[in-house]
């Protein structure tokens, strides 16, 4: 039985909730998820080379995929391309890695995972078929919600934590208060 494949590339803007949809969509399905992050590198003689926070981009994503995709106990393959043409290594790897679709993640917010461009590209000439996964506006604020919720539990517990415990001893309220009218 031939399992399916599906590429999701990333060249830019880590996105927890996108990445979070995408593995939770090919949990249980018998569905590889091959995350490929493509680091552009610059072919003009003379750059200075890749940026490091697009490397550490790229090691955040394959890293945020790798642990939602353990938790989830859904099938991976994860890797990293450094190129200086992102849409013919797209191609290429859409090829060699034997993926039969490449999934693209939009939301109301803008860019998720690709640059506007490289999605329009893959939209006007597909190396394979594309699954669009678009997440609601109700999902993104019902995320929200819940990051802030878990947010204010955190900053909570850290004042919980932090606050001096006084050794003093209580002090005990008497049984019986007495009170009389001096004349």
């Amino acid at each position: 039985m031939d399992t399916r494949r599906w590429l999701l590339p990333f060249t830019h803007g880590v996105d927890m909730q996108a990445i979070d949809a995408v593995v939770s969509l090919t949990k249980g399905s018998g569905i590889t998820l091959v995350a490929v992050s493509l680091v552009s590198a610059p072919d003009k003689p003379g750059s200075r080379g890749v940026r490091l926070e697009h490397i550490q981009q790229s090691k955040d994503f394959l890293e945020a995929v790798k642990w939602k995709a353990a938790r989830l106990a859904a099938s991976l393959e994860r890797h990293e391309v450094f190129t200086v043409d992102v849409m013919q290594s797209l191609t290429t790897l859409t090829h060699e890695l034997q993926c039969d679709a490449i999934v693209l993640v939009s939301h109301s917010r803008g860019e998720v995972l690709l640059h506007a461009h490289q999605i329009k590209r893959l939209l006007e000439n597909p190396p394979a078929s594309l699954l669009v996964l678009r997440l609601s506006a109700q999902t993104e604020r019902q995320s929200a919600v819940h990051l802030g919720a878990r947010i204010l539990a955190w900053l909570r517990q850290q004042q919980e934590d932090i606050r001096p415990e006084w050794n003093t001893p209580e002090l005990e309220e008497p049984l019986w208060i007495r009170t009389e009218e001096y004349r």
